[in-house]
C-alpha cells in the first residue's frame, strides 16, 4: 500500500507536468513532433495510473475492524476472505467468504441460473433466486439444516459473497434475508 501511494504520487504529479508542458507547447505554436510525443506520454501515464488505481486487495472494500473482532478468520489473501463465527454457543453457526471475481465472470447475465443447475443437480432446495442472490437449503435431516446463500455485488468492486449456515432448527426466509444483509454490512 505504501509503494503504491507513492507510485501513485509520483505518477500524478509526471502527468500534470506533461499536461503544462503540453498547454505551453500549445500557446507558444510548439513542434508538432513533440506534441505528439507529449500526447503519447501522456496516453501512456494515464493508462498506467488507471491501472494502478484498480488492483485493490479485497480488506479494502471490507470492515477488517469488525471482522477481526468479532470472527476468526479462516483464510485470506488480495482476492478473497473466509472468516466464521468465534466459539460462541449459537443455533446457526456461520461461514462468510468473500472474494473478487473477474469481470468477464460477473457481468455473465446466467451466473445465478448455472448456480441454480449446480445445487438441483445435487437435490438441493431452491428457497430464493433474483438476478443477483440464490439462497438453498442444501441440508435437511435429524434437526440440522444446512444453507448456502450467494450474492453479487458491484457496489464497490465485482464481489461474490456466499454465506454457508449450520443451524440445528429450520430457518425463515426472513431469518436467511437476515443473514445476507448482515453480509452485505461487511462491505464499506
Amino acid at each position: 500500500p505504501l509503494f503504491r501511494s507513492i507510485i501513485e504520487t509520483i505518477m500524478k504529479s509526471m502527468l500534470y507536468f506533461l499536461i503544462g508542458i503540453y498547454f505551453l507547447l500549445t500557446f507558444f505554436k510548439g513542434d508538432k513532433i513533440m506534441k505528439k510525443f507529449l500526447i503519447f506520454l501522456l496516453a501512456v501515464l494515464a493508462l498506467t495510473f488507471v491501472a494502478c488505481g484498480k488492483d485493490k486487495d479485497i480488506e479494502s472494500y471490507l470492515d477488517m475492524e469488525r471482522i477481526n473482532s468479532e470472527f476468526n478468520i479462516e483464510k485470506q489473501d488480495k482476492e478473497q476472505i473466509k472468516f466464521t463465527d468465534k466459539d460462541e454457543p449459537r443455533s446457526a453457526y456461520r461461514i462468510f467468504n468473500f472474494q473478487k471475481m473477474k469481470s468477464v465472470d460477473f457481468k455473465n447475465p446466467k451466473k445465478i441460473d448455472k448456480l441454480e443447475e449446480f445445487y438441483l443437480g445435487k437435490n438441493c432446495e431452491i428457497i430464493y433466486k433474483d438476478e443477483s442472490t440464490i439462497i438453498v437449503l442444501v441440508l435437511a435431516q435429524d434437526n440440522s439444516y444446512a444453507y448456502n446463500i450467494q450474492s453479487f455485488d458491484d457496489s464497490k468492486t465485482e464481489l461474490m459473497m456466499a454465506v454457508s449456515i449450520g443451524s440445528d432448527k429450520e430457518l425463515s426466509e426472513d431469518e436467511l434475508f437476515n443473514l445476507l444483509d448482515e453480509a452485505k454490512s461487511f462491505i464499506k
